[in-house]
């Protein structure tokens, strides 16, 4: 008789990106409890990405997915978790056969199925997807905002995992004592322009912050090094772009920021965690605007145009920041609550 519940997940992401590896962490934290072995395929080459996951006791890191499938079809009842974060689907089945049939066959062998913290990336369109009933039938089924569950038309949704890391509230630094104003950007977006370089400045003047700007993915650094200049701020180069060590630096920074402004879900999502109120700006806002909705966060994201109003209202917007994550916090736990529940049920 099995006497340890055994759990199957890939958490891979992008090598250079912070975000993707903050989200799974929480994610794989859902995933672990007593009684309970994870086994994790990250299916990402580099350590830079891996170096963000700890190696504890209860969990196994496969280097190859063959040998992570095999140790999974020779467990009885396993719990088989679908990558959380952003979906791509295109027209068509989703997903694709390989993981259909990852999913099947964990539920031929007693087991179950759980998707969670999941979001589409365009969710106006995907009128022309199906998805499968492993997918859709999972034990716990959820979403990481409400435009992703409205779209797909099934499931729940709570926020995204990665609002559960971070300080907690009660242990953030006063607005007044944050002297720092933190600035991120994609790299791949349009340059946001002088009218809104000016507005930004002037929010630093008015709230007396110094502009600082930061990099959570690598490829964002020359966007970051231009806009210090444009800016007349300074950019923090982080030590390495090692994730336990970036995510060290980049939550110290946002630790000592009265706000963070970015185009970038997770800029905005770490910022937030830490006690930064999130602004998001950005050509074309629309994702950052459904992750942010998700916990009531949503009223200062918009367009590079109307940077403007958002710095007129954010005193006012300002204590609600605290109530936003804590209520977000309690959604995950909920959500981890469901997770675990529907685990046990086939322990």
């Amino acid at each position: 008789m099995e006497t340890t519940q055994n759990v199957f997940a890939q958490l891979s992401g992008q090598d250079d990106n912070l975000g993707d590896s903050e989200l799974r962490v929480a994610y794989l934290d859902a995933l672990r409890g007593q009684g309970r072995h994870v086994h994790v395929f990250l299916a990402t080459p580099t350590t830079d990405y891996s170096s963000r996951f700890s190696t504890t006791s209860d969990v196994t890191f496969y280097e190859d997915r063959v040998s992570w499938a095999r140790a999974m079809n020779a467990t009885t009842r396993p719990v088989y978790a679908f990558n959380a974060g952003e979906i791509n689907p295109r027209p068509g089945v989703f997903p694709g056969p390989r993981l259909v049939k990852e999913a099947t066959r964990a539920v031929s062998n007693g087991g179950i199925v759980l998707a969670t913290g999941i979001g589409i990336r365009n969710a106006q369109d995907v009128s022309s997807v199906k998805f499968d009933p492993a997918f859709r039938d999972a034990a716990v089924m959820s979403w990481r905002d409400q435009g992703s569950r409205d779209a797909a038309g099934f499931g729940g949704f709570a926020p995204d995992w990665a609002y559960s890391l971070g300080r907690a509230t009660a242990d953030w630094a006063k607005p007044d004592e944050r002297p720092l104003l933190a600035v991120t950007f994609r790299f791949d977006r349009p340059w946001p322009g002088d009218e809104w370089l000016s507005a930004v400045r002037a929010f630093a003047r008015a709230t007396s912050t110094r502009i600082v700007t930061v990099t959570q993915v690598a490829r964002d650094s020359p966007r970051a090094v231009r806009l210090a200049e444009a800016l007349g701020g300074d950019y923090l180069e982080p030590p390495s772009m090692r994730h336990d060590a970036l995510d060290e630096y980049v939550r110290a920074v946002y630790r000592q920021s009265l706000a963070v402004i970015s185009d970038r879900a997770h800029g905005l999502i770490m910022g937030a965690s830490e006690g930064a109120y999130p602004i998001g700006s950005g050509s074309d806002p629309h994702k950052i605007s459904r992750l942010l909705e998700a916990v009531g966060l949503g009223d200062l994201v918009g367009r590079y145009d109307q940077f403007g109003d958002f710095a007129l209202r954010f005193e006012t917007h300002l204590p609600t920041l605290a109530p936003a994550v804590n209520v977000a916090r309690a959604e995950i736990a909920d959500l981890t609550a469901r997770i675990r529940a529907a685990m046990d049920a086939v322990a």
